[in-house]
């Protein structure tokens, strides 16, 4: 056993660094290509009416939401649309407790509509808790 293992260490060396270097390279595109099947249409999402709504946006990155914290009027009507910019993200569910926000991403444009909200902070974060961010009502 020791001749074996001194004689062929190079070769689990390499063994070992693929699989390594596999394992990267799965965990690294697993966002780049979707889950659902093909013969599925994603819905596009059509620009809101900008005489019914301030629209704010939010863009979806690899790694975060940019910007962290965006303004909107009180009593005013808003759809907050979270831009997904990039496939490579973990980032596919914007979620708020207190805003009753549940938003799955699946495309680009993504919209979720606020109305009557009092002024205040209103949290929300990605489905795994990772990254957050702000609005702020005035």
């Amino acid at each position: 056993m020791k001749t074996f293992i001194s004689k062929n260490w190079h070769l689990m060396l390499i063994g070992v660094v693929a699989l390594i270097v596999g394992g990267f390279v799965l965990f690294y595109f697993q966002g780049s290509v979707s889950s659902f099947p093909a013969s599925q249409p994603k819905t596009v999402q059509e620009e809101p009416d900008r005489a019914k709504y301030e629209i704010a946006t939010v863009n979806v990155e690899g790694d975060g939401f940019y910007p962290k914290n965006i303004e909107i009027k009180a009593g005013v009507p808003t759809k907050i649309n979270f831009k997904r910019s990039t496939s490579f993200t973990c980032i596919d569910e914007v979620q708020s407790l207190k805003l009753g926000m549940d938003v799955f991403m699946d495309h680009e444009n993504n919209y979720f509509t606020v109305k009557d909200l009092k002024p205040g902070v209103y949290e929300y974060n990605c489905g795994m808790y990772m990254f957050y961010g702000t609005i702020t009502v005035k």
